[in-house]
């Protein structure tokens, strides 16, 4: 058994195209789902995974996540922080401070949620490493440059992503003290049933670039935000 992962948003879509690689490698995996449904098909078709059922936008999630993993093992390696929702409105005369808030629960705050709960043991890894899949529309630099202008891009989404890169670069500053890395990662074009126009990369494809990148990241590489497999891209 290689190092151990933990993945949220683990039931569908990136997340399980993730969990499907890291299985495949030999990982063991905790990966973390809402639906009770998806934590069934996840441990049929991964047999040594072991899913965890919780809801990151609540508190309760931390006790549940760390009860859970420590059950098992008293060293999580990787956290990979991919649990997110795509947002609506585009139009700023639209939108809702609840999609605001909705988007900031899971997005950052379920973040710093998932992180504090693995954090006692992620400090016991060899190579600890914290990956916050985030998006190109979170690049202040790319947004301010009308790259993405007339997009009808989420107004919650991307000011979402844009405060948890600001996140990752927070806690990458502290958390090197432990000789934790902290990175955010643009996944790529993906089709989704909410794809941008754009699109380009089936979900296992992305998934591969993002277990490729993860692989080869060193201790101490840290505050790092990039497209795996493609470069770097400007905060």
């Amino acid at each position: 058994m290689k190092e151990k992962v933990l993945i949220t948003g683990a039931g569908r879509g990136l997340g399980y195209e993730l969990t499907k690689h890291f299985f495949n490698h030999e990982y063991e995996i905790f990966p973390v789902v809402r639906d009770p449904d998806h934590a069934d098909k996840l441990q049929k078709e991964f047999p040594s995974c072991k899913p965890i059922i919780v809801d990151i936008t609540e508190d309760s999630s931390m006790e549940k996540i760390q009860s859970t993993v420590t059950k098992y093992t008293n060293v999580i390696d990787i956290v990979i922080n991919n649990a997110g929702i795509p947002g609506r409105e585009y139009k700023f005369e639209k939108v809702s401070i609840s999609e605001m808030n909705e988007a900031i629960q899971i997005h950052c705050f379920g973040v710093i949620r998932v992180v504090q709960a693995a954090l006692p043991i992620l400090k016991n890894a060899k190579n600890p490493r914290v990956i916050n899949v985030s998006s190109r529309l979170g690049s202040l630099t790319k947004m301010a440059s009308g790259e993405f202008k007339k997009r009808k891009f989420a107004y919650s989404y991307r000011v979402a992503k844009a405060a948890q890169n600001m996140l990752s670069i927070c806690m990458s500053n502290e958390l090197e003290e432990y000789g934790i890395s902290v990175n955010s990662i643009h996944p790529g074009k993906i089709k989704t049933r909410t794809a941008a126009s754009d699109a380009d990369l089936e979900p296992h494809e992305a998934a591969e670039n993002i277990f490729k990148w993860v692989e080869k990241l060193e201790k101490g590489e840290s505050r790092i935000y990039a497209e795996p497999g493609v470069g770097k891209l400007p905060w």
